[in-house]
C-alpha cells in the first residue's frame, strides 16, 4: 500500500493462466505409470486417472482457437 491507498493491478485477461503446468502433468503421469506397472492401482482406477491426467496435459500445452460460426472450411 502506497499512503494508505491500495492499488488495483489490471486484469484484461478471462480466467488467467492455469496453475497445473504440463511438466507438473508430466511427472504425475509417469508416477502413475509406474503405480500401475507395480500394482499398485488397479486397471480402472489407473485409466481413469490416465485420461484425466492426459486431458489437464493437452489444455495446458495447447490453445486452441475457435472458427467464426458459418466458416465450414
Amino acid at each position: 500500500m502506497l499512503g494508505g491507498v491500495m492499488r488495483i493491478r489490471a486484469n484484461t485477461t478471462i480466467g488467467g493462466a492455469s496453475r497445473f503446468d504440463a511438466a507438473a502433468a508430466e511427472e504425475t503421469l509417469r508416477e502413475l505409470e509406474e503405480q500401475y506397472a507395480n500394482g499398485d492401482i488397479e486397471r480402472h482406477a489407473y485409466f481413469e486417472k490416465k485420461s484425466s491426467l492426459v486431458r489437464l496435459f493437452v489444455k495446458s500445452t495447447t490453445s486452441p482457437t475457435r472458427k467464426p460460426r458459418g466458416d465450414f472450411d
